[in-house]
């Protein structure tokens, strides 16, 4: 068999396969993991792998795309489902996950120009202070493998000064070396989920002061000026810490920790003078500030190395080339469905601009891409989990019946967003103040002046008395709409239809003409 393409992972799985000592049998097994494209040999001694009687041991590695919480599992899966369906006689009987390799600390050394010697005492000190925020960089680096140390740096100009790759040459006399500010190499972790302490103390970093910005944005006594305390005390730690790995002067320390504290405390502030001082309302943001992260992480664990991902330069016009049509369509329907079904006035009487369609197009199509992305974000976090073969024809489904509901409740709001605007608009007629326009359409308050004898009108006759609603005409026919409640409750039988050179409308204002 030729092995088949491996598709994306990122967890490798190792494991002990035992399979039927036989040889037809042993062969088949090798020949269908092979062609998965899975690693499969025989156990050696150093494995120290003993199989029961009349099985013989096999090291498979099976690699799998997803959280590794659940790549052992999904490893098993994929293995006892092929030999299901091929028929082979075996059985799983240890697995393990292949674990990273550890990132390997390198360091970056960036090459500076030096103070002139002839410097004064006050520009060497802000030279050196310009230096340290990398101010006078000749945009030169080295990366060196391993941690700082006075070896490694006599390593790193040794080497910038015997080889030149092009342009200016390093000269010792003009330039130095300097690192880039970061925390100390030591303290920082190759595997951060695991540095509990570091964690930790970037979660403070950024809480404490968050916290304290939201205090003193949501309380106006002035006492909430002393939740400042905590960002300022804690300003000069961060700072030591954040430029750990190297000496730094003491105010571009107290600078970065200024810098850091200050950013958070001023979002803080944000947020907390935007929002309401009670937690009630306070909850919903954060929420949706969780919803939002979660979305953006499905949306990541679902098209990342995905077929989406390997066909977007030609799926993406695909998708977009139908908006142009069927934004226009939409927005015509809710026009329609404002005018006929609620004034009972027919769409085609009244002039609205084309570019309104699109507006009001908008929002529904907005509503449904994002229950899109929610349902392609819930699709992404359990592909990133792997959900098994045995429920996932029942998530299929339900992601189907997920969608159609979306769909329904995208048109309920839609339709629920022009009964609202209709509503409004009555009302204000009503009470005899001017509409609000609804995309494109404006509605105005007049008085009906006829300008001969007979007006000839349909569902008549026209109040002359008090002000109706006109609507901008298109043609020679005038339809008015008229907010008489004796009318009856069929708001479609308060429409009126009158010829344009029979009346005279005057805008008005108030409930009387």
């Amino acid at each position: 068999m030729t092995p088949e393409a491996q598709g994306p992972f990122n967890r490798r799985v190792r494991l002990v396969v035992e399979v039927r000592d036989d040889q037809d049998e042993l062969e088949l097994a090798n020949s269908v993991f092979a062609a998965q494209g899975w690693g499969v040999r025989p156990a050696r001694d150093s494995d120290s792998v003993s199989a029961d009687d009349g099985y013989t041991g096999l090291i498979v590695e099976i690699p799998v795309h997803g959280s590794r919480w659940t790549a052992r599992s999904a490893a098993v899966e994929q293995l006892t489902s092929l030999a299901k369906r091929r028929k082979i006689d075996l059985w799983v009987r240890e697995t393990k996950l292949v674990p990273h390799k550890s990132a390997e600390p390198q360091t970056t050394y960036h090459v500076h120009r030096k103070v002139p010697d002839t410097a004064g005492p006050v520009q060497r000190w802000l030279a050196e202070h310009w230096i340290a925020v990398g101010g006078l960089d000749v945009r030169h680096t080295l990366h060196l493998r391993g941690a700082h140390s006075d070896e490694q740096r006599d390593q790193a100009l040794a080497e910038l000064e015997a080889r030149n790759i092009g342009g200016p040459p390093f000269d010792p006399d003009a330039h130095d070396i300097r690192l880039a500010s970061a925390p100390r190499a030591s303290a920082r972790s190759a595997e951060p989920h695991r540095d509990v302490g570091t964690v930790a103390a970037v979660c403070a970093i950024v809480l404490v002061p968050f916290a304290s910005g939201i205090v003193l944005g949501a309380l106006t006594s002035v006492w909430r000026f002393a939740a400042l305390l905590i960002p300022a005390a804690i300003s000069w730690p961060v700072g030591v810490w954040m430029t750990s790995n190297a000496p730094r002067p003491r105010l571009v320390q107290l600078g970065f920790g200024v810098v850091l504290t200050g950013s958070m405390t001023f979002g803080g502030w944000m947020w907390g003078s935007s929002e309401d001082t009670r937690l009630s309302q306070l909850l919903p943001g954060l929420g949706i500030a969780l919803g939002i992260g979660l979305t953006a992480f499905g949306l990541w664990y679902a098209l990342s190395a995905s077929w989406f991902s390997r066909n977007v330069q030609w799926f993406l016009p695909v998708l977009a080339a139908p908006l142009p049509f069927v934004m226009p369509w939409v927005g015509s329907f809710l026009h329609a469905m404002y005018l006929e079904e609620m004034f009972g006035i027919p769409a085609g009487a009244v002039h609205v601009g084309f570019y309104w369609q699109y507006v009001i197009a908008a929002r529904p199509l907005a509503v449904a891409v994002l229950f899109v992305l929610v349902l392609v974000a819930v699709a992404g976090w359990a592909r990133h989990f792997n959900v098994p073969a045995a429920v996932g024809g029942f998530f299929r489904l339900a992601l189907v019946l997920a969608g159609l509901i979306a769909v329904l409740t995208v048109v309920q709001l839609a339709l629920g967003d022009v009964e609202k605007a209709a509503d409004r608009t009555m009302d204000a007629a009503a009470a005899g103040r001017r509409p609000p326009a609804y995309f494109g359409i404006r509605a105005e308050l007049v008085c009906v002046e006829p300008v001969g004898d007979k007006m000839p009108v349909i569902n008549g006759p026209v109040p002359t008395a008090r002000p109706v609603l006109s609507f901008q005409a298109s043609g020679d026919t005038v339809w008015l709409w008229d907010p008489a409640p004796s009318r009856g409750d069929d708001t479609t039988r308060h429409a009126l239809r009158v010829r344009a050179e029979d009346v005279a409308l005057v805008v008005a204002d108030g409930r009387r003409c």
